[in-house]
């Protein structure tokens, strides 16, 4: 390895770098009046793809995003009650609007809420899927050398 490189680094390390260095870009081209498109599409390892080298790792972060959709999903269901407390405090026009006007925010907080819960969801699922296939191959490769030796 070159000198002042450094072995893979954690998914969690790749992705706090990836923004950091989005971060840095989009300032800097905004200092020099230009715009700036993201170049992450997808991870910061080699052709947008993230290393692992661990099945720890995959753990890690499975569990970590597992979180992050449930909290999600539950903070969906405050929002679900909260919208179903909502009336207005007087029959007269301003407080129906008012209560209409608070129904609508709540809507939109569920409707991003939902595809928060979506994106996290299809995430888990990534990376539930680049487990087994880890463990796929990791399997064979540990057949492979069995029977070469």
């Amino acid at each position: 390895m070159p000198v002042g490189e450094q072995g893979p680094r954690t998914a969690e390390q790749q992705v706090r770098f990836e923004v950091a260095m989005d971060k840095t870009l989009r300032a800097v081209t905004g200092i020099l009046g230009t715009d700036y498109e993201s170049r992450a599409v997808g991870g910061g390892g080699t052709n947008g793809k993230w290393v692992f080298t661990s099945l720890d790792q995959l753990d890690t972060l499975i569990k970590k995003w597992t979180g992050v959709r449930d909290a999600i999903q539950d903070r969906r269901q405050k929002i679900n009650a909260a919208q179903r407390e909502i009336y207005p405090p007087a029959n007269d026009i301003m407080s129906r609007l008012q209560a209409n006007a608070l129904d609508r925010s709540l809507e939109a907080m569920a409707a991003h809420a939902d595809s928060m819960y979506n994106y996290a969801d299809a995430y888990v699922n990534k990376l539930q899927n680049a487990r087994t296939a880890y463990t796929s191959i990791e399997g064979s490769n540990t057949g492979r050398m069995k029977n070469t030796y």
